[in-house]
């Protein structure tokens, strides 16, 4: 393997361990006792890998990682952090860490975060070289065109329509002079446009524009950006830019090369979220056993003492976990895994009946009045029965839980209704508990917010609304503190 890796922590019994570990790995194993001497030592030697500790004197490990990115945004750092400094380590992916692990290091964690930066790193080394040996061969044909100007040009053309990336060619003007068919095909044919106009609808070209940056110094500049396709379709591109020369020597156009790395970044992201998903599961599920430990204690008690009361009351106790981890591996569950919608004809008004009776009982329980307002006019529609009734349980569970937190009314109610208009078949769930302030709303559907602590995922709302927008619909939340929530679910006929 051979590879170079930077390892910086302030304890030194953890540095002399890992660094054991990732020696017998194969790895060259440099070492940093804080964030300081590892910036230094990583100017020195510029590792493709960096493993950092958050916590360090001098400087820590979120400084570390934004000097590194600074001066070499392809390095791949990994966070060690310790139990305490879950959000810190969270914050470090925005700032474009790798991965993040967690004290004490486990070494499959090590090695699957490693293992990760490894491939990453080889994937952009090989995007690199394929993108350098089409430069190459791209130069070769421009050549040929000063000989045979018919045979060149089509070969050209040829060339251009079969890479499978987008080609441009640009004047100094940032006019697209010629395109390949791939860019016709989600850009239009923009031949005579601006680039930064077909690219990103901007006014004006792009800051440290890298064709702008090829015309003034011969070179071929590299970068990465998100540009928008004629459908509104968003593509995370790798771009290179090549100079082409006439006879005199002289730059005259500027070749961009841009590799759609789209599903790439879907995959880092999906990683991230992976990671993020166990570190907030494990919190859950550690607050559901403490509950489980509780309700089992007075079960026991109960026994032992032959109180009907305290065993009912442990009884409760278990039940109410019980479901709560059953809600939280259906969640993950379909979180997990990506599935098609199952279509299929639905009478809407015996389904609301369907939803009303798996939660009725429950919210009645709870000393929660519960009102079903359907319209006897619901006719059919087609939908996915089994993931939209997920959907509107977990919004009905979240108004439960917002009734039940509110303290300051003497009696609430939840008001689960249907009905319909030419177009949509219409949820309406509104509850008079404990309402939301407006940076609560804006973050409700995102994957791991939650208002409820332990008590929750914060995985609920977010698979509500992505089934609801996989039938083309949508969920709209009106809510102030202490007045109550609406929400209304939107899916078409």
């Amino acid at each position: 393997m051979n590879e170079k890796i930077l390892l910086a922590d302030d304890e030194e019994g953890i540095r002399k361990v890992l660094s054991i570990s990732l020696a017998d790995s194969g790895y060259e194993v440099l070492t940093a006792e804080n964030g300081q001497r590892a910036f230094e030592i990583f100017q020195e030697h510029r590792p493709p890998i960096v493993l950092s500790d958050i916590k360090m004197p001098v400087m820590d490990g979120l400084e570390l990682l934004k000097k590194i990115k600074e001066v070499s945004p392809d390095t791949e750092v990994i966070m060690i952090s310790g139990h305490g400094d879950i959000d810190v380590a969270i914050q470090s992916l925005k700032y474009e860490a790798a991965d993040f692990i967690v004290k004490p290091v486990n070494p499959e964690s090590l090695e699957v975060a490693l293992k990760r930066a490894i491939e990453k790193i080889s994937m952009r080394r090989k995007i690199r070289d394929y993108t350098e040996n089409l430069e190459q061969l791209v130069r070769e044909k421009s050549e040929k065109l000063i000989e045979t100007e018919r045979l060149a040009a089509q070969r050209y053309q040829q060339l251009f329509d079969e890479v499978p990336c987008y080609i441009a060619v640009l004047d100094q003007e940032l006019r697209l002079t010629a395109i390949n068919r791939r860019f016709k095909e989600d850009f239009g044919d923009a031949i005579g446009s601006y680039c930064f106009e077909t690219y990103k609808a901007r006014p004006a070209q792009c800051p440290d524009c890298p064709v702008t940056q090829t015309f003034q110094d011969g070179q071929s500049h590299y970068s990465e950006g998100v540009v928008t396709s004629v459908s509104g379709e968003q593509h995370n591109v790798l771009i290179w830019t090549a100079p082409i020369y006439n006879a005199a020597c002289e730059i005259t156009q500027v070749m961009e090369m841009s590799t759609d790395v789209t599903q790439v970044r879907k995959l880092q992201s999906h990683l991230s979220s992976l990671g993020l998903l166990i570190g907030s599961i494990s919190h859950s599920i550690k607050g559901l056993l403490t509950g489980l430990d509780g309700g089992m204690y007075l079960l026991n008690a109960g026994f032992a003492r032959e109180n009907e009361a305290q065993i009912t009351e442990g009884w409760e106790t278990v039940k109410l976990i019980v479901s709560r981890i059953r809600k939280m591996i259906l969640d993950i569950l379909y979180y997990a895994k990506e599935r098609e919608v199952n279509w299929e004809k639905v009478d809407v008004l015996s389904f609301a009946n369907d939803v009303a009776a798996a939660v009725e009982l429950k919210i009645a329980g709870c000393g929660i009045e519960f009102v079903k307002n359907f319209d006897s006019s619901l006719g059919t529609t087609e939908l996915d029965a089994g993931i939209v009734h997920s959907a509107l349980i977990n919004i009905l569970e979240n108004a439960m839980d917002a009734c039940i937190e509110d303290k300051t009314k003497t009696s609430h109610k939840i008001v689960f209704g249907a009905k319909q208009d030419e177009e949509h078949v219409i949820f309406e769930i509104s509850d008079n508990g404990i309402g939301m302030d407006k940076e609560t709303k804006e973050k409700l559907f995102t994957l791991f917010f939650s208002s409820k602590g332990q008590k929750g995922t914060g995985l609920g709302l977010f698979i509500s609304d992505k089934i609801i927008r996989q039938h083309g619909g949508s969920v709209t939340v009106n809510s102030e503190p202490g007045q109550g929530t609406r929400f209304v679910i939107k899916i078409p006929l």
